[in-house]
């Protein structure tokens, strides 16, 4: 498989996972690129990204997309890897898909069985009900739910650049989360002290995210160092 010339990850957790993945790779020519958390932050950091310096000297571009995302369906569990066919925004059902490129899934997907392929839900917000993610699963063609998908998808495949998604199940179909909605800063970064009030007034689905949270880190961290060495020229 050719190397990807960028691996985009959100910041925080993942990053570091993914950081700690690659770390155990004798050489990796991939350029790791903590991206934000949400829509309108995540936009304007990706808009100039691709005026940047590192992207114009790129003849042509592969860029691998990894990180966490939560499960629309039943058949989906926590640290299951998923393989993106295409993604779309949460607007209405009948909304414009994009792809991820075909060649560059399939044969991901040839490394990583039992890796499933999806289609891939972009919410503005944390999806945080169980119930919530039931009736997505129900109204929208997709099986899994991020926050950033859509987007990428969208202003990179625009301008040429051929993309791939891979993912880890961070909370399961029947899980609820705390509302992380307000602990989303305008820059897509966490805020700790929010994070933690949130945590605190909901104890026992803060011990669930945290359980599964780490799981899905870990697998997400053995993910990176299985394509780093795929990907090695």
């Amino acid at each position: 498989m050719q190397p990807f010339n960028f691996i985009l990850v959100p910041q925080g957790q993942e990053y570091q996972a993914v950081m700690r993945g690659l770390q155990k790779i004798e050489s990796s020519f991939m350029q790791v690129i903590p991206i934000p958390i949400g829509s309108q932050s995540l936009t304007v950091y990706l808009q100039e990204w691709l005026t940047s310096d590192a992207v114009k000297s790129q003849s042509s571009i592969q860029v691998l997309v990894l990180g966490l995302c939560g499960s629309l369906s039943p058949n989906l569990h926590i640290g299951d890897i998923v393989i993106y066919k295409n993604c779309l925004p949460l607007i209405s059902p009948g909304a414009i898909q994009h792809c991820c490129d075909i060649d560059l899934t399939l044969a991901l997907h040839q490394h990583f069985i039992p890796a499933h392929l999806v289609c891939g839900l972009t919410s503005k917000q944390v999806i945080t009900t169980a119930v919530e993610k039931q009736k997505l699963g129900q109204r929208y063609p997709v099986e899994v739910v991020d926050m950033e998908g859509t987007i990428i998808l969208e202003l990179l495949t625009k301008v040429g650049i051929k993309v791939a998604m891979v993912r880890v199940i961070s909370d399961d179909f029947y899980q609820n989360l705390p509302d992380l909605t307000t602990v989303i800063d305008p820059n897509g970064q966490l805020k700790k002290l929010p994070l933690l009030k949130v945590m605190l007034q909901h104890p026992i689905q803060a011990l669930q995210l945290i359980r599964s949270g780490l799981k899905s880190l870990k697998i997400l961290q053995q993910v990176t160092q299985k394509l780093g060495r795929l990907t090695m020229v």
